[in-house]
């Protein structure tokens, strides 16, 4: 993901990341981060049926651990990670919303198409639990 992105892609990418923020309940800044952690990762697999992307697999650092990799699955039914966080406490990480970030910016990149957050309806379970 460029730095320099269009003025107008730009600010479309600053209104999702916003509406992420909320759909999640998370502060901006620890959208930003995962948004960080999603061009320090590496895709693994994408889902692509040659309409549009439905999910993808990736490896991203640990920002804590030196030499250390989560594996993170997204898609339209739920999100999976091997961290701490998403293995024992059952919360959306922030390296299943780096692999969000990553699936929408390829989407983007490929079709044309943003990703729906309201289509995504594990996201919406997570905040009605109140998990995050």
């Amino acid at each position: 993901m460029s730095e320099e992105l269009t003025p107008q892609l730009n600010k479309k990418l600053k209104e999702w990341l916003l509406e992420l923020a909320g759909k999640i309940n998370w502060r901006v800044d620890k959208v930003l981060d995962s948004y960080r952690l999603a061009q320090r990762s590496v895709i693994i697999d994408v889902r692509d049926d040659g309409k549009s992307i439905n999910g993808i697999r990736l490896r991203v650092p640990s920002e804590t651990r030196d030499n250390a990799y989560y594996y993170v699955s997204v898609g339209p039914y739920g999100a999976k990670c091997t961290c701490e966080a998403s293995v024992i406490r059952g919360e959306v990480c922030k390296h299943m919303v780096a692999g969000l970030i990553m699936w929408n910016m390829l989407s983007v990149i490929k079709y044309g198409k943003w990703l729906n957050l309201n289509e995504l309806t594990w996201l919406k379970q997570t905040q009605d639990n109140e998990r995050v």
